[in-house]
């Protein structure tokens, strides 16, 4: 058996060994005498992937029935709701050893919101929680401390990507396309719970994203005013430091604090979290 995954490997150089399937749409995941190799979809054929897909032992490609997911993935062109603001929240589960296990850890981390839109499993180890928009949504620290008592409970080990609030619109599976990239990139990084903020430097370095809907919405949702930028740019320059920042732009320190304040209850982003203010450095450039 080791030497079918040693010929393999052979055949496929760019292929690698994993220990759970890879969530990357990209990838082509097959399961060889108990072990999960993954591989660039781009780099097989049609007929290679259909000889994978007869000798793997676990079909984890199949389509997921479920309405949200078919309108993200762009296979139903049918908006399932309008009139809302919505995140998506990308979760990956490991050590998850039955399907009602499964379904038990999925209903305690949805009970842990109060405005869920849907939810469901993508596949044996990954999922999908869509939330609406309210004034109580919880941030990137209470969703932290959700999933630790959650894994405490379980004895699992999750991680969770936080999606940005979009209109329900046609534009939102070509954001999800984008969301899902950085979900997978935020599989590589330590923290369990990550959003856009946390991922997005190290995913620029792989990807241009300026052309992209997502980015266009968020530059056009933070450039509002010439003293907007300003601010954003000084306090990069000044490393954060709120003192110095004020000192350079002429203003008390307490009106600082007020503008960055407002712009994180209009934008959502807080000026004084380090990745938050690169993030939108980044944006406006």
């Amino acid at each position: 058996m080791l030497g079918s995954i040693a010929k393999f490997l052979e055949l496929y150089p760019d292929a690698k060994l994993v220990i759970e399937p890879s969530s990357d749409p990209h990838n082509y995941n097959c399961l060889i005498s108990g072990q999960w190799i993954t591989i660039k979809k781009d780099r097989l054929s049609d007929n290679e992937k259909f000889l994978l897909s007869l000798v793997s032992q676990d079909n984890n490609n199949k389509s997921v029935d479920n309405q949200w997911w078919k309108f993200l993935v762009h296979e139903n062109d049918e908006i399932p709701t309008g009139d809302m603001n919505v995140r998506v929240l990308q979760f990956e589960v490991q050590k998850l050893d039955s399907d009602s296990r499964a379904e038990q850890w999925l209903n305690v981390f949805k009970d842990t919101f109060d405005d869920v839109v849907e939810t469901f499993w993508i596949n044996k180890y990954t999922g999908i929680l869509i939330e609406k928009e309210t004034t109580t949504n919880p941030d990137k620290v209470e969703i932290q401390r959700m999933i630790q008592l959650i894994d405490s409970d379980f004895y699992t080990k999750s991680h969770v990507y936080v999606g940005q609030f979009w209109p329900v619109d046609d534009k939102l599976p070509n954001i999800f396309d984008m969301e899902r990239q950085l979900f997978h990139k935020s599989l590589e990084m330590k923290e369990d719970v990550n959003n856009l903020s946390t991922v997005i430097l190290d995913f620029l370095i792989e990807q241009n994203l300026k052309n992209t809907d997502m980015f266009k919405g968020l530059k056009k949702k933070i450039d509002v005013d010439s003293k907007t930028r300003q601010m954003i740019n000084t306090l990069y320059e000044c490393d954060s430091n709120l003192a110095k920042t004020s000192k350079m732009l002429f203003l008390h320190r307490n009106t600082l604090l007020y503008r960055i304040e407002k712009f994180y209850e209009q934008t959502g982003f807080d000026l004084k979290d380090r990745n938050d203010l690169v993030l939108c450095f980044l944006l406006l450039k």
